[in-house]
């Protein structure tokens, strides 16, 4: 890599067992067992999130039961906004994990994203090896692994992590193509195989969002070498074949089995309302995730930050401009379009943490001294990022309270971790003149996040009881009815995670259909809010009978940013 310092400010390279361990294949394993100590805690515990997740989880439940696993159903009606890859990959996950039966547990419907994640930081720490450095790739990985998103993503039955993995491995093969100088007109056979196969695997995840972020790459840098000839090395002609044969055929049949929904749905519905506005009440400015990314990719953000004089500098060198042609001009789509949600963006923070990676690999091994943070960059970036920090242990802190009514012991200890992060990690930062008060500073960040995130993911937000409405009814309904009850109807709520908890038959609908259905069939449950209480009653009256609450649950619902108490009835009868 070209180097963008002062040469009379090298150190001797990094050396002695660590510096071994990091250019040895070790490095693999180490990367390994740091995605497992970051994403296992709150992996099995964490309940199913709305609203993504549940509907995910819950639609690939229905295909196991079912055995249809061309048609994806959440309940009685058709999902054709996403393409069926990621359903598959849950469905053999589950099938393996947990045995055939479907109601297991949401964790099992985790494990492809819980996979998608460690492959990416390891395709991560490969990609970083070769073009940047066995330093910078392993720092790049160890920054990717600890990031807020990836903790987040890897805990949820998703498609973003698996098509994350996919993207790198695209990226990759990209990569060689433009960065190798060889005389060669062809890659490797599997270089270029494993580029085209994984866009086909990437649209059956997630449908065009690969071939928008390593298409926009490999233009930037078609533009950048003003030809084309360069992409020639990857076979377009059969490679194109090699994606086409992996996601066509179920494109094809979904088509025709669905009578042209699929398409309708899915282009004309799905990604059309997001480019035309805020889709589901997730539309904001452009902006909105620079202004987010300190917190998204929180700890690492404070590397990143530190690293953009680093990267104006470096931009001509060709490992620095790959990665900026990676980025820049994906985000600013992600920018422009109006439908945000901060997963949208993860494509793009492997390139980052390269960049972060290679900015602290170079900086290991140079005496830069004090009069680093003397510019203000250096403490604009500190600052931001120790505000950061304290926020979100705010948050940990305040979240029990406003949701439950209480402090959680967890949430207090989750807090006062990061905020120990913060405090440390700004101080070692500070005075990290020498290279072993920088190897301080990054390791104290790496452990730091593995204590943080235990604590908060397994810890604090298990122990939360406000979000999670549907577990806990579920709950109660045991506890009453031990021996079990007839058919449910939520009304008032009708999140997907009451579907996961209570089963497919769960119904939604107003406070009149939960009457109608008390009066109508017995052993049947209703689930009434506050708000449909004043029909649901109206309605037992015409019908002149009476029902008996078993209990209630109050709740803060997430997925609308409201509170709710639910009340659950059953027909009372005449003693």
């Amino acid at each position: 890599m070209t180097e963008i310092v002062d040469s009379t400010q090298r150190e001797p390279p990094l050396s002695g067992g660590l510096a071994w361990i990091i250019r040895s294949t070790l490095a693999y394993v180490l990367i390994l067992l740091l995605g497992l100590a970051l994403y296992l805690p709150g992996f099995r515990t964490i309940p199913a999130i709305d609203r993504d997740e549940a509907r995910f989880a819950q639609s690939t439940r229905q295909m196991l039961g079912s055995g249809d696993y061309l048609h994806i159903r959440f309940q009685n009606e058709a999902r054709l906004k996403k393409p069926v890859g990621i359903y598959w990959l849950q469905a053999a996950a589950t099938s393996m994990a947990g045995g055939e039966d479907p109601a297991n547990p949401i964790w099992t419907y985790r494990l492809p994203s819980l996979f998608g994640a460690l492959a990416a930081i390891l395709l991560t720490l490969a990609l970083g090896r070769r073009w940047m450095g066995a330093e910078a790739g392993f720092l790049a990985a160890a920054l990717l692994a600890v990031t807020l998103l990836m903790g987040v993503e890897a805990r949820q039955a998703k498609t973003d992590a698996f098509l994350l993995a996919t993207i790198l491995v695209a990226i990759s093969g990209l990569a060689e193509a433009w960065l190798v100088a060889s005389p060669k007109p062809i890659l490797p056979r599997m270089s270029w195989i494993s580029f085209w196969a994984s866009i086909g695997v990437g649209i059956l995840i997630k449908g065009p969002i690969i071939i928008l972020v390593v298409g926009l790459t490999a233009v930037t840098l078609t533009i950048h070498d003003r030809g084309t000839k360069w992409m020639l090395r990857l076979r377009p002609w059969p490679g194109i074949a090699i994606t086409l044969a992996i996601a066509l055929p179920w494109l094809v049949v979904i088509t025709i089995a669905s009578h042209g929904a699929f398409l309708t749905q899915s282009l004309g519905g799905d990604m059309a309302t997001k480019l035309a506005g805020g889709q589901e009440t997730h539309g904001a400015p452009p902006g909105t995730y620079l202004a987010l990314f300190p917190v998204t990719f929180w700890p690492a953000s404070l590397f990143a930050l530190m690293a953009l004089p680093w990267v104006w500098r470096g931009r001509r060198d060709r490992s620095v401009f790959f990665c900026l042609a990676w980025v820049l001009p994906s985000w600013l789509v992600f920018e422009i379009v109006p439908t945000k949600l901060p997963h949208y963006v993860l494509p793009l923070y492997p390139a980052i943490a390269l960049l972060a990676g290679g900015y602290v690999s170079d900086r290991l091994n140079t005496q830069i001294g004090s009069s680093d943070w003397r510019r203000w960059p250096m403490r604009a970036a500190l600052l931001l990022w120790s505000l950061t920090g304290v926020g979100l242990g705010v948050v940990l802190i305040g979240a029990a309270p406003f949701g439950d009514g209480r402090l959680s012991i967890r949430g207090i200890l989750a807090a006062i971790a990061i905020w120990s992060l913060t405090g440390g990690g700004a101080w070692l930062a500070w005075r990290s003149g020498s290279r072993l008060g920088k190897l301080r500073t990054l390791g104290a960040t790496i452990v730091g996040a593995v204590v943080v995130w235990g604590l908060s993911f397994a810890g604090a937000l298990p122990a939360l009881d406000a979000p999670w409405i549907a577990p806990r009814v579920k709950e109660q309904l045991f506890e009453k009815l031990p021996a079990g009850h007839g058919p449910v109807l939520f009304a008032g709520f009708a999140e997907p995670s009451a579907v996961i908890a209570l089963g497919t038959a769960t119904g939604f609908g107003t406070g009149g259909d939960a009457a109608q259905l008390l009066t109508n069939t017995d052993g049947a449950i209703a689930i009434v809010s506050e708000d449909q209480l004043p029909p649901f009653d109206a309605a037992l009256a015409d019908s002149h009978i009476s029902a008996e609450a078993l209990g209630s649950v109050d709740g803060f619902n997430y997925a609308k940013g409201k509170r709710v108490h639910l009340t659950i009835y059953r027909r009372q009868t005449p003693r």
